[in-house]
């Protein structure tokens, strides 16, 4: 084999490296119950805060500035706890109508790593400002 034989090889084996690498990262949201069903996988649920039953955001700075818990519920009903321990509640939280969640369940609850929310009143309300100009 010739030498430019044996990098494309090299180049081609790092390439599919790679690609196996990244196809790992990649994720489409699981619901709650599906999450359940694979304990310990990281995992992407999206849902919205559970405010019903009287289901409140536990926060105290005092106590443990590192620990939050909330309930979400899905677009499917499925309930669950979310704990996050790295830090205080994102930004309008209680306002938000969505939430994306990156983490791993566990039997009691789900392990949060990364909190997004959206806030769609943000966007209607810069738009209805620019109309009324």
């Amino acid at each position: 084999m010739k030498i430019t034989h044996i990098i494309l090889l090299i180049v081609i084996a790092a390439g599919i490296a790679i690609l196996a690498t990244s196809i790992t990262d990649a994720s489409t949201y699981d619901s709650i119950a599906s999450a359940k069903a694979k304990p310990g996988k990281y995992v992407h649920l999206i849902g919205k805060l559970d405010t019903a039953n009287g289901q409140k955001i536990v926060y105290d700075a005092l106590t443990n500035p590192n620990y939050l818990s909330f309930h979400l519920v899905d677009s499917l009903g499925g309930s669950t706890k979310v704990v996050y321990m790295k830090g205080k509640p994102p930004t309008d939280m209680e306002r938000s109508e969505r939430m994306v969640l990156k983490g791993k369940m566990t039997d009691s609850a789900f392990v949060c790593d990364d909190i997004l929310i959206k806030c769609p009143s943000k966007y209607t309300e810069e738009k209805a400002q620019i109309s009324s100009k």
